[in-house]
């Protein structure tokens, strides 16, 4: 070392540096690689325990934005598929969260009549984590102008509540009941309703909806076939009820089911 100068080391300092990098590279992407398949276990580790590992789409539909938006959207675009033998819309169809009736009465519980050995009796169930429809025939009192009332109408009706409540159950988990108001005959007010529970339809919610409305678009009234007319039938006669309302004792106001007089 003469003169006290120090040798040259830069190449093998460079070739370290270089050999560092290249290392810590490979790091990163064996670091990154690894977090993705952590993420996409994680979420279908968490779809299959929640039992919302579920298609993007059903029947080809999908409702977007926040619940509100999402039940607005299901009824508006089921209700433009059902129509009259005139052509026209067979009803429109109103959404309420949380559930009301007209805009007027913020409902607080559901009594429920229930038959039993002993008598009849009433179910109270709370209105929380509930969504209402209301069909209207755009008629005085919400009436369906055109046409006379019939048993096939009136199915045609229980099948598009039944559609709306399959759609909000399985887009909306949080939803436990879907209350549907049905349009009175011309010249009556509007008395009859169908309730429909989660844990009553959770077979159906099992499998694709055409596995229970096999004709994708909805049949004019007096062409159903006799298959979803059993099906319909069998999954809305038994919810059928009158409805009237009254005040709890803490104020708050009770939906009354009770079996129905008449068709």
């Amino acid at each position: 070392m003469a003169d006290g100068v120090i040798p040259e080391r830069q190449p093998h300092r460079s070739k370290f540096l270089l050999a560092y990098f290249v290392l810590a590279a490979i790091v990163g992407v064996a670091v990154a690689v690894f977090l993705v398949f952590m993420q996409t276990d994680t979420v279908k580790t968490s779809a299959g325990a929640t039992g919302q590992g579920r298609p993007a789409a059903w029947n080809g539909f999908r409702p977007r934005g926040f619940m509100a938006d999402q039940v607005h959207e299901i009824a508006t675009s089921i209700s433009s598929t059902y129509h009259l033998p005139n052509g026209h819309q067979l009803v429109a169809v109103k959404a309420s969260i949380p559930p009301s009736y007209q805009n007027a009465l913020i409902i607080t519980d559901y009594a429920v009549s229930v038959s039993s050995s002993g008598g009849s009796s009433y179910d109270v169930i709370p209105a929380a984590n509930s969504v209402t429809y209301e069909l209207c025939g755009l008629g005085r009192q919400c009436s369906i102008e055109s046409g006379a009332p019939s048993i096939a109408r009136s199915r045609l009706l229980r099948r598009e509540a039944l559609e709306l409540a399959l759609y909000t159950f399985h887009f909306e988990p949080s939803i436990q009941t879907v209350v549907t108001y049905m349009p009175p005959a011309p010249g009556d007010k509007a008395s009859y309703v169908l309730l429909f529970l989660r844990s009553q339809l959770a077979g159906e919610l099992a499998r694709p909806i055409t596995a229970t409305l096999p004709e994708r678009k909805p049949p004019l009234p007096n062409a159903m076939s006799a298959t979803e007319q059993n099906t319909v039938d069998g999954l809305t006669a038994p919810d059928l009820y009158r409805f009237s309302f009254t005040r709890g004792q803490d104020g708050g106001v009770w939906l009354v089911f009770n079996p129905p007089t008449g068709s």
